[in-house]
């Protein structure tokens, strides 16, 4: 959660230098001098160079000095405005990058009573489902050599048998939810996997998750480093109990996500985007999800359990940016909110990825907390990091005035020579070295303060 904000919209500060004003200083400087100069040159002698020495030279290269040092401290503020937007900017960068990871979704199941809901629902065929006259109950056989569970285990694991027996995704771990479940259902899965013929079956990692697991478990996954995060297999089965009823769909669903997909020629992959979740404020998440841009174009919106005052700034962030035309209400649907219905909105637009209905946004909320994420068949390119600009600094105008002042000193020896001996050589040396360390210095330390101003300022 934490990763999901962005700085306000930085001030630019005020660039504008008043060249009339400086250019004016000049001349009246510069033409002080020259009257100066003019009055009280020896009148048989003849104008040479050194009449224009303390006249010209030396007054330019005074106002010089004088402007470069206001100079440092115009470029300071730039620089602080510069680094604060330099912030702002990484820290946006950044977003887009985190919310452009993703796991792919290798191979999916899911078990309704109806036969093709996502179809159903996308209207690309059958009947559209309302959820008075849908069927909640899937019908399984009564078999003494296997619990409902495991029936269930079956069915969604069958389809994708193949890929957890082949070498690319054989080493997995599992994550394993059944509504009313114990911890017996490790064993029933593993026995599951046996009759499968998947042959990591005994030895592969199964947790048993006491409560439905939301999209914060992916987003956990996806944030482990690359060698760590593998092959993760999540199975959701969420059933009435048998003597039960409810108002809510019975469903099953099954992901296989892989941090390294391995591409089936004629098959589309399906990307996984991270999930923003644990969202209380979705008026102003929303945007920042949306500028983030994990998909550019969603088509479809699947929802459940959203409240009305999450599901209107929703709608609201997507009819601003014009985004997912279709919204499509799984309650409406299937019936009312169910745990697993988070997992099988999921499941339904990796459908919609399949049969080429675009990129896919799902979202759902659970106890006031909002979550959301975002399908497709592509990558979303990830941004380049951020290098630093060429913006005005304090350094330029400090070596600048160091310069301006050495000429200073240097025009005022030739325009007022020492009656006495030249000046030794280390004196010459010091009056060119030391106002490079004074301004350079005073340059370096405005620079590195101004930086951990705008920093702290920013508290990043």
């Amino acid at each position: 959660m934490s990763a999901w904000w962005l700085y306000k919209k930085q001030p630019d500060t005020d660039t504008t230098v008043p060249v009339a004003m400086i250019v004016f200083l000049y001349v009246i400087v510069v033409a002080t001098g020259l009257a100066i100069r003019t009055l009280t040159w020896p009148e048989q002698e003849h104008v040479t160079a050194i009449f224009f020495v303390p006249s010209v030279i030396l007054p330019i290269c005074l106002v010089s000095l004088l402007v470069f040092i206001g100079f440092i401290f115009h470029d300071a503020n730039i620089h602080y405005a510069e680094t604060r937007k330099f912030i702002a900017k990484e820290q946006e960068i950044n977003l887009k990058a985190y919310a452009r990871k993703n796991m792919a979704i290798a191979a999916w199941s899911s078990i309704t009573p109806l036969e093709q809901p996502a179809l159903n629902m996308l209207k690309l065929e059958g009947e559209f489902p309302l959820a008075p006259k849908t069927p909640v109950k899937i019908q399984l056989e009564d078999r003494f050599d296997q619990t409902r569970s495991e029936q269930m285990f079956y069915c969604l694991l069958a389809p994708m048998a193949e890929k957890l027996k082949g070498n690319n995704y054989r080493i997995f771990e599992a994550v394993v939810w059944v509504r009313g479940g114990s911890e017996s259902v490790i064993d029933e899965l593993r026995r599951t996997l046996e009759r499968l013929g998947v042959e990591t079956a005994s030895t592969c990692k199964i947790e048993s998750s006491m409560e439905c697991p939301d999209y914060a478990i992916v987003s956990q996954w996806m944030n482990l480093s690359d060698y760590r995060a593998g092959n993760r297999l999540i199975i959701i089965v969420d059933l009435h109990e048998e003597s039960g009823e409810s108002k809510s769909m019975e469903n099953a669903c099954a992901f296989l996500l892989t941090s390294h997909y391995v591409q089936e020629e004629g098959k589309k992959p399906v990307y996984l985007y991270q999930p923003m979740s644990d969202v209380t404020d979705v008026e102003e998440k929303m945007a920042i999800y949306l500028m983030a841009g994990s998909v550019l174009t969603p088509k479809n919106l699947w929802y459940t359990g959203l409240s009305r005052i999450e599901k209107y700034p929703l709608m609201q962030a997507l009819d601003e940016k014009a985004l997912s035309v279709e919204r499509l209400d799984i309650d409406a649907s299937l019936g009312a909110k169910s745990a697993g219905y988070r997992w099988l909105a999921l499941a339904f637009a990796a459908d919609a990825v399949k049969y080429a209905q675009g990129e896919q946004l799902v979202a759902y909320s659970d106890k006031n907390k909002f979550c959301i994420t975002a399908l497709s068949s592509r990558k979303t390119a990830i941004p380049k990091k951020l290098v630093w600009c060429n913006w005005n600094h304090p350094l330029y105008p400090a070596g600048m005035a160091a310069l301006f002042c050495v000429l200073s000193l240097i025009a005022y020896r030739i325009s007022f020579p020492a009656q006495n001996d030249p000046p030794a050589i280390w004196a010459l040396m010091a009056s060119i070295f030391i106002p490079f360390i004074i301004f350079i210095g005073m340059g370096i330390f405005i620079f590195i303060s101004k930086t951990n101003a705008a920093y702290e300022d920013m508290e990043f």
